[in-house]
C-alpha cells in the first residue's frame, strides 16, 4: 500500500535533492564498500562508459596485519575494523545487552569474518521460490557460485588432512580466490575427530559445497594460497582495478538516506535521485545519481537508511518524525540470526596448524526418536508464534503471511531433512572448543530507527530464544557438543571446564541445568539476516525478485538484508552469488 498524498508531499518536500546544493553526478551510486557493494561496483565499472561512485565510511586496511593474516583472524573483534552494535535488553536472554558486530573497512564484514567459504543446503535454497522468488533456488546459485570461485585444488598432503572436494561444485576462473588453509593442521588429530563422529553416526563427507552438508567436514576458506592472506572483497574487486578504472570512484563518507525527484513515474513509483551522505571532515553532501541507487549497506544498517529516507511502516515512520514516501511493513522485520554458544575445554593438546573442522546435522539427528513428536509440535505452535511476530510489529506484518513463512522453514527442518545445527571445533595448545548454533531459529526480530535521530539511534532486538523450540533446541546442540567432547577419541584429551566452567554449568547437567544456562550464555553468531527480504510484498517482502525495492523505480538492496531465511552455511559465499546475479539486473532498464 502506497502512502497517502498528505505525507508524499511533506516527504518530497523535506528529501528533494537540491540541483544548487548537489555535487557531480555518477550512472550509479553504491552505498557501502562491503561484500556485496565493491562486487556490484567492480561488474558494473567494466563498463568504461558507466560511472559508479561507492560511498563507504571505512579506511584502507590492507597494512593490517589482524585482518590480511587467516589465523589470527580471532584477534580482530578487538581492533577498530570491528565496529559494534548493541542489542536492546533481550528479555529471554536474561534481559543482557547482546553485542554484534560488523566490518568497519573497505572490504566491509568480509575483513573481519571467519573466511569460511560455505553455501548450504540445496532444499533452503530451493524454498525461496515459494516466498514469491521465481528463479531464485540452488540450481540458479549453483551457477553463480562457480561462476565467481577461483579454487586453488588441494595438495596431497592436505587431503590427507582432511581437506576432500568434488571438483564439479566449484569453479576455477573467478575473482574470488578459495582454497583449503596452507597451514591446515597434519597429523592424527583429523582422523581421531573423524573416528569420534563416526562413533555418533555422523560421517565424513566429500565437498560441504555440494548442496548437502550434513556431517563432518573441513571446510575450503577465502584465501589466496599463494600468499597465506585473506582474500576479502576488497582483494577481490576493488584494488586490482582501482587505478585503471576511472569511472570508479570510491567516497569517504556515511550515507544517511536517499534523495526523491519530485514526481513520480507513471507506475506510481517513486524515483530516487541521489544520496545524502556526511562526509569526513563532518560536510553534508547531496549527491546524484543518474540511473540507480544501490544499498549494500549490510543487514543491520540498510533498513536504517530506508526508513531515514521514508520507507518503512508508516506508524514507525510517523513516531520518529520521518514524512512516509512508500509504506512498506517489512523494512528492519524478520531479523535472524543464530544462537551461539562456545564451549571451551581444558587440554594437554599442542596445535601446529589450522582446524576448519564443521559439523552439520538434522532434526533427526539432534530429536532422534522424538524426531515426530518435535515437528508435530512445532507445526502446532506455529500460528501462535507468527501472532508474538505481529504484535511486536504493532500490527504491521500479516499474521497469515509469517505462518507461511514459518511453515516453508518447518517443511526445510522436518521433512527435507535440511540441517539445523553447527558445531566448529577448534583446537589450539592448551584448549579445544565446540562453537555451536542453531542454523534455522524460530525466533524473529527487528531492527529500526529510534528517537527521531536518524540512522545512529536504533533499537536492535534479535528476540533471541522467543521461541521455545529454539532454547530446547540449543540445550540439545549443548549435549551434542558435549557427547562429541566425551567420546572415547577425544576424552582423553580433555584436562577440564574452561567455559562454561562446572560452577556455570555442572559436568552432569540436569534439565534445570541447561535451562538456566543457556540464556545466560548465547551471543549472537553475526549471521544476521532478512531485514530487507527477497519475498512477496503481501508477505512483508521489502525487494522483488531483481532486488528492487517495492514502490521505487530504481532503488535496489543488495546484501545480507535480502536473504529471506537462514542458511546451513556461513553467508560469505551467498552474498558474493546475489551481488553476481545482481549486477546482471541492475544494467538491465528497470
Amino acid at each position: 500500500m502506497h502512502a497517502p498524498q498528505q505525507f508524499l508531499a511533506a516527504a518530497f518536500a523535506s528529501l528533494l535533492l537540491s540541483h544548487l546544493a548537489a555535487a557531480e553526478s555518477v550512472d550509479y551510486i553504491v552505498v557501502g564498500g562491503g561484500t556485496s557493494g565493491l562486487l556490484v561496483a567492480n561488474r558494473l565499472s567494466r563498463d568504461a562508459g558507466t560511472t559508479v561512485a561507492v560511498i563507504d565510511p571505512g579506511s584502507d586496511e590492507r597494512g593490517n596485519p589482524i585482518v590480511k593474516s587467516p589465523n589470527d583472524w580471532f584477534k580482530i573483534f578487538g581492533d577498530h575494523v570491528a565496529e559494534p552494535h548493541d542489542s536492546v535488553d533481550q528479555p529471554h536472554a536474561n534481559n543482557r545487552i547482546l553485542k554484534f558486530y560488523s566490518g568497519r573497512g573497505i572490504g566491509g564484514t568480509s575483513l573481519i569474518n571467519g573466511m569460511t567459504y560455505l553455501r548450504g543446503d540445496k532444499s533452503e535454497f530451493d524454498s525461496w521460490e515459494q516466498l514469491g522468488n521465481k528463479g531464485w533456488n540452488w540450481e540458479t546459485m549453483m551457477k553463480y557460485y562457480k561462476k565467481l570461485e577461483g579454487f586453488v585444488t588441494p595438495e596431497q598432503w592436505q587431503v590427507d588432512a582432511g581437506a576432500t572436494f568434488d571438483p564439479k561444485a566449484h569453479g576455477t576462473g573467478g575473482d574470488l580466490h578459495t582454497c583449503f588453509n596452507p597451514l591446515l593442521l597434519k597429523g592424527s588429530w583429523y582422523n581421531a575427530t573423524v573416528e569420534a563422529w563416526s562413533s555418533l553416526g555422523v560421517a565424513k563427507i566429500k565437498d560441504v559445497n555440494s548442496g548437502s552438508v550434513r556431517g563432518f567436514d573441513v571446510w575450503p576458506q577465502t584465501i589466496d594460497a599463494k600468499t597465506n592472506t585473506r582474500w576479502d572483497a576488497a582483494s577481490a574487486f576493488y584494488w586490482p582495478v582501482r587505478e585503471q578504472r576511472r569511472n570508479l570512484e570510491l567516497i569517504n563518507g556515511t550515507a544517511s538516506k536517499i534523495l526523491w525527484d519530485e514526481k513520480k513515474t507513471k507506475h506510481d513509483e517513486v524515483r530516487a535521485s541521489g544520496i545524502e551522505y556526511t562526509s569526513a571532515n563532518g560536510t553534508v553532501v547531496q549527491f546524484s545519481a543518474k540511473k540507480q541507487v544501490i544499498l549494500a549497506a549490510g543487514a543491520l544498517k540498510t533498513p536504517l537508511i530506508l526508513e531515514n529516507s521514508g520507507i518503512g511502516q508508516a506508524m514507525q515512520l510517523k513516531s520518529n518524525g520521518i514524512p512516509v514516501v512508500v509504506d512498506l511493513p517489512g523494512v528492519g522485520e524478520n531479523l535472524v540470526d543464530n544462537p551461539l554458544i562456545s564451549y571451551v575445554y581444558k587440554s594437554d593438546f599442542i596445535a601446529d596448524g589450522y582446524t576448519p573442522y564443521s559439523t552439520f546435522l538434522t532434526a533427526q539427528d539432534l530429536f532422534g526418536n522424538e524426531m515426530g513428536p518435535t515437528s508435530a509440535s512445532v507445526k502446532k505452535q506455529i500460528p501462535n508464534w507468527a501472532k508474538q511476530v505481529v504484535d511486536r510489529s504493532r500490527g504491521a506484518l500479516d499474521v497469515a503471511a509469517i505462518e507461511k513463512l514459518m511453515d516453508i522453514q518447518h517443511d526445510v527442518i522436518f521433512n527435507k531433512n535440511a540441517t539445523i545445527v553447527e558445531i566448529v571445533q577448534a583446537a589450539q595448545d592448551g584448549a579445544l572448543s565446540g562453537a555451536a548454533w542453531n542454523l534455522l531459529p524460530f525466533s524473529r526480530g527487528s531492527i529500526h530507527i529510534s528517537s527521531g535521530r536518524g540512522i545512529n539511534s536504533y533499537a536492535l532486538d534479535p528476540q533471541f530464544l522467543a521461541v521455545d523450540y529454539d532454547l530446547t533446541t540449543t540445550i540439545e546442540i549443548g549435549k551434542a557438543v558435549r557427547g562429541f567432547y566425551n567420546t572415547s577419541q577425544i576424552r582423553p584429551h580433555v584436562a577440564g571446564y574452561l567455559d562454561p566452567t562446572t560452577d556455570q554449568l555442572p559436568e552432569n547437567p540436569s534439565e534445570d541445568d541447561w535451562r538456566k544456562f543457556v540464556p545466560n550464555a548465547v551471543s549472537p553468531n553475526n549471521h544476521p539476516l532478512g531485514t530487507a527480504s527477497m519475498m512477496a510484498r503481501e508477505m512483508g517482502g521489502v525487494v522483488d525478485p531483481k532486488l528492487k525495492v517495492y514502490g521505487t523505480a530504481n532503488v535496489r538492496v543488495v546484501d545480507a538484508s535480502v536473504v529471506p531465511t537462514q542458511l546451513s552455511g556461513h553467508l560469505t559465499a551467498t552474498i558474493y552469488a546475489i551481488a553476481e546475479r545482481a549486477s546482471e539486473f541492475i544494467s538491465e532498464v528497470c
